[in-house]
This record gives C-alpha cells, structure tokens and sequence, in this order.
C-alpha cells in the first residue's frame, strides 16, 4: 500500500495523467484489468474549471468505480488555482496534483507546467496557498501533491530542494520524472536523480516517473530511487494490463516475469471491445469515440500478432459499430485458425 497523507491507496502504482488520453474510460479501463493504486485525470486548465468549458469538463468527469480519482491542475500564480482545487474536491478529486512537470509549449511557456520549475520560490508559495485552501474546504481529507520534472535543464537541478520546500508547506507527496524540461521525452530517465529527490525529503513519498515499459521497471525502480510509488504513462496507452503485471511481481517473494501470464488474443479483443463499451457509456460524440478508437488501435495493434488489418478497418471506419464489427470479425477469423474445439472468443459491444 502507498499512504499519501490521509488518502491509503491500495497498490503502489500510478496511472499517470497524460495529456489528451486519460479519460474517464481509458481510466475505467486500466482499474478493470487490475492493479491501479490512483488514476488521474487529464492535465486541466484552473481557468477553464471555473468557467464551465464543456471539454474541461468532460475530462475531469469521474464516477464511483473511478474511486480513487487524482485530479491534476494546471496554471501560474496569476491563475485561480486554489479556487479550482476546491472545485475540484466538490466534484470527485480525491487528491489533487499541481502539474510542474509538462513540458508542452502551450503549457510550459504560458501557464505552469514546467515553466513553474524556473522561479522556485514563487512556486512554493503558490503551492501554499493551495494546499492551506484544500485543507480549509475539505476538512484535511484531500492531499495536495505536486509533479514535476527534474528541472529545466541539467545546469538547473531544482527537484530536491523543490521537493523539500514543497513539503515544508504541506505537499504531502511528490511525483518525479526523470528528465529535464528540454528533453521533453526524447533520451532516458536519469533515475539517480529521482533517488536524490528520494534522500532530500524528510518523510513524504517520492513517486518515480519515466521509462517504466516493463513491469520489472517498477520494481527496478523502487529498488534504485527508494522511491515508493511508482506512475506508468505511455506504456499503460499499449499494455493497460501493465499495472497488474506489476502488482503481482511486487507480491511474489521471489519476482520472476517468466511468471507473468501474457493477455491471450481473445483478451485482448475482448478488452479492446470493452473500451468501445466504455466510451459508448459516456455518451460521447460518434466523432470523438471514434477519434479516441483510431489513437487507442495505434497503441492496442501492436500487442496482437497479424492485427495490421484489424488496426486498418478502425483506421478507416466511420462508426464505432463499424469498429465494432471489425472486432467480431476479427475474433471469428482467429477462432477459424485456432484449434478446432476451441471457444470463439467474445468481442460482442453493445454499440
């Protein structure tokens, strides 16, 4: 378990909110398959909260089986951001993450993100004032946490004494990946510098961030940062199942991933199927499910063996019950060539 302040979140691992694909069905997806400690929402702006923006809005939904939901802000210290945490807590956040880590030019360069790491001092009296209005408007029952890179650049390491005054304010945990602002995501993690945030702190957890595609990685990286939690991003978009895997490697006495059971084809068609059935429920616009589904194949595709066609037909379809018959024909096709006594896989979406 991972204690983050008054919030205990049942496993150690972190979806992390990435930008543009951490819906509410991508999120209901990933707890589905097992694993998830904490799942966050999409990055949202502090500003379009408060004024009611439709998108903003549609991407800070949550809902009891999202339990427990992070909800990640971003601004500056001109921005309402400790207005908006508060809102933040009256819609479902049961923690909420100040973004200092995005290094995304509309963010960075205007808004926070990154560009919060170049003037420390003023960022830990915005946290402040954040963390003392979640604390007022929940009663002390919601976190405040931060994540954040290891600075803008390599002649700029400002994450363990962020970290510390961060903490000093009342942050109660922080998330670090291990790159600079420059790098974006091109290069490695520099783990080593997650474990001198890990040594500068005094008693608030440290979750380690970057290049987790394995789920060994998590528990290379909790052996080699003394962090303890780990978040998943961009390996989470191909392998959701990704969290489970880790979770059982952290329980055997003895991890060995030769262990691991990988999803078998039918799984994964039927997870696949269950995504449409997700984002069906939401009720969102055939355009956007269907935007949502051609970026979710791009990733899913390339963990199916001969799925080149299948990521086709939703490349090109122009409904989602045109995806999803694609996926019924797909799953008939590879029942046709498994054994004969074999069970046709189910793919079946109720859209």
């Amino acid at each position: 378990m991972l204690r983050i302040g008054p919030l205990t979140l049942k496993t150690p691992l972190l979806l992390a909110p990435i930008a543009g694909h951490c819906d509410l069905p991508f999120r209901l997806l990933c707890r589905e398959q097992g694993g998830v400690g904490l799942a966050s929402t999409d990055l949202l702006n502090s500003r379009a909260i408060l004024n009611g923006s439709a998108k903003t809005l549609e991407l800070a939904a949550t809902c009891p089986a999202d339990d427990p939901c992070g909800m990640q802000l971003y601004g500056n210290g001109d921005d309402p951001l400790p207005q908006a945490a508060c809102w933040a807590v009256d819609h479902g956040a049961r923690l909420i993450d100040i973004n200092m880590g995005c290094p995304v030019d509309k963010v960075a360069k205007k808004h926070g993100g990154s560009l919060l790491l170049r003037d420390c001092s003023a960022t830990t009296l915005l946290a402040e004032r954040i963390v003392k209005a979640v604390e007022r408007h929940s009663g002390g029952r919601v976190p405040v946490t931060a994540k954040m890179r290891l600075g803008w650049d390599p002649e700029h390491f400002v994450a363990p004494r962020l970290a510390r005054d961060l903490e000093s304010i009342g942050i109660q945990a922080v998330t670090v990946h291990g790159r600079w602002t420059i790098q974006f995501f091109s290069g490695h993690a520099d783990w080593a510098r997650i474990g001198e945030v890990v040594s500068a702190v005094r008693g608030i957890p440290v979750i380690g961030n970057g290049d987790i595609t394995e789920p060994m990685h998590v528990l290379s990286m909790l052996r080699q940062t003394g962090c303890q939690g780990v978040m998943i991003g961009r390996a989470a978009l191909r392998t959701p199942w990704i969290f489970r895997h880790a979770w059982e490697l952290l329980q055997m006495p003895k991890p060995d991933p030769s262990l691991l059971q990988e999803p078998s084809v039918s799984d994964k068609i039927s997870m696949i199927g269950r995504h449409l059935e997700l984002l069906s429920a939401q009720n969102y616009s055939e355009r956007h499910a269907l935007h949502m589904m051609k970026l979710r194949m791009a990733w899913y595709g390339k963990t199916i063996q001969n799925g080149k066609a299948l990521r086709e037909s939703f490349r090109t379809a122009v409904s989602v019950r045109e995806m999803g018959s694609a996926l019924t024909a797909f799953a008939q096709s590879q029942a046709a060539h498994a054994a004969p006594n074999r069970a046709l896989p189910s793919a079946s979406t109720s859209v």
